[in-house]
């Protein structure tokens, strides 16, 4: 039987056990690679059974991409290239996090039992979430479906409301998106996490929260089952789509993913990566994983709470913006805060502005990434002074600034009041016309003193 692709795409997630994703490693797959397979001209045809002439098994087709994932044996690769309607075949290459990420629980932030909410501790916003002014605008995200390609997230975390997702990992069935390594609800939770004076808070906190399982409980994934997750969130139009993750090699398939994805309006975040820098100012070293590189991926570094660059944060002439990334708390698996540092938590500290800007401009679905993309660059704080932070530092503040959203602790006594949609509300109204007659009188008094001496 031929399944459909959306037959296909339902596999992913449920393993050897629904007998269409092969595990990696597995004695049957020793003998096999697991490769992309591009159709010339970008036509599926008959694709499956071209795979099938050589042996292989198709594991995953795409929704919104043209080309397909395969298990072919080993020997068979040279076949299958020289077939007709074959364009190119490409290994699957992996993907994941930093081996070495390692949260710090906070004894002083664990509550007696983790799992009444009640027993929590009092809400505090990270030192991130103050330094990029988030805590000081009254955007907050609502309305803005925001996806978390990682390894999934704590579903009934105290700090975290997530509103659905979706695995694509060999292990577990698809709708079991749940959080067991940690590193994804590190992230959610700096993205997103809810204003309920409990934990900690996110950047946007009323943004909708998507856990988006591209990798395992160990960390680790490859470029298909990030695709799946692309895939996945155009299909359900979450407009922002946020890969805190990297691989080493570049992958024709992945950027023809991102590439669509882009021109449909979706916004795509990711971490620089954690292979370090020179310390010197200087991007010579390219040191950036994939896919921060892609130039239709919103590349982001990280900095110390000093405002110098961190140490293990990659860099390189596509990195777009800088975002706190070291001993940052946020929410962990099993109901937890804890510290973490890495790229991999810079980036959704500009996710979380995103969300917020593109919440403030009223867009509904995919669409303003690239007017969102110029307000999040044109309005950063340079920091370094070097190509290490891209355009600079991501600044909440000066990103919404232009429509009279920010509060200003020395002004905020004498200035109007601002409601959501940036009007002039409440007593603000006196304040904002007795300041403008006293302008005017000025402004005259000064005319007639010049004109009369």
């Amino acid at each position: 039987m031929t399944l459909s692709r959306r037959q296909l795409l339902q596999g992913v997630g449920a393993g050897v056990a629904a007998g269409v994703l092969g595990t990696v490693g597995s004695a049957s797959a020793s003998d096999t690679s697991r490769v992309f397979v591009h159709p010339k001209g970008g036509l599926l045809g008959d694709l499956l059974g071209v795979v099938e002439s050589v042996g292989g098994t198709t594991v995953l087709e795409y929704d919104n991409f043209d080309f397909v994932v395969a298990e072919i044996p080993s020997n068979r690769l040279d076949d299958l290239l020289a077939a007709p309607g074959i364009a190119s075949v490409e290994d699957d290459d992996e993907t994941g996090i930093p081996d070495d990420w390692s949260p710090s629980l906070l004894d002083a932030l664990l509550s007696p039992d983790r799992t009444d909410c009640s027993t929590h501790p009092s809400q505090r916003a990270s030192w991130g979430i103050e330094r990029i002014g988030a805590d000081r605008v009254e955007p907050d995200g609502t309305g803005v479906d925001v996806g978390i390609l990682d390894t999934g997230i704590q579903s009934d975390h105290c700090s975290l409301s997530v509103a659905g997702g979706r695995n694509f990992t060999a292990a577990g069935m698809p709708g079991d998106y749940e959080d067991r390594h940690g590193h994804g609800t590190h992230v959610a939770g700096v993205a997103g996490a809810v204003d309920n004076d409990l934990g900690v808070v996110g950047t946007a906190p009323n943004a909708n929260l998507y856990a988006v399982k591209v990798l395992d409980d160990d960390g680790q994934g490859r470029y298909s089952e990030l695709i799946a997750g692309i895939d996945w969130c155009m299909e359900n139009e979450i407009e922002l789509i946020s890969m805190s993750l990297g691989g080493e090699a570049e992958s024709d398939a992945l950027a023809k993913a991102i590439e669509t994805a882009h021109a449909a309006g979706h916004l795509l975040l990711s971490a620089a990566g954690n292979e370090g820098n020179a310390g010197n100012g200087s991007c010579d070293a390219e040191t950036m994983t994939y896919p921060a590189t892609h130039e239709d991926v919103v590349a982001v570094a990280a900095m110390n709470e000093d405002d110098t660059l961190a140490s293990y944060s990659s860099v390189g002439a596509a990195v777009d913006l800088l975002a706190p990334g070291t001993n940052i708390v946020s929410s962990v698996a099993g109901n937890r805060y804890a510290e973490a540092s890495g790229t991999s938590i810079a980036c959704p500290f500009v996710t979380g502005v995103a969300a917020l800007v593109w919440g403030h401009r009223g867009a509904d679905g995919p669409g303003p990434n690239e007017a969102v993309r110029r307000t999040l660059t044109e309005t950063a704080e340079p920091v370094l002074g070097t190509c290490e932070e891209g355009h600079g530092l991501v600044d909440a503040r000066a990103a919404l600034d232009e429509d009279g959203m920010v509060e200003d602790d020395d002004a905020v006594e004498n200035e109007p009041t601002t409601g959501r949609e940036g009007g002039v509300t409440g007593d603000g109204w006196l304040k904002a016309a007795f300041e403008w007659v006293a302008n005017v009188i000025t402004a005259i008094v000064e005319w007639l003193r010049g004109l009369f001496g």
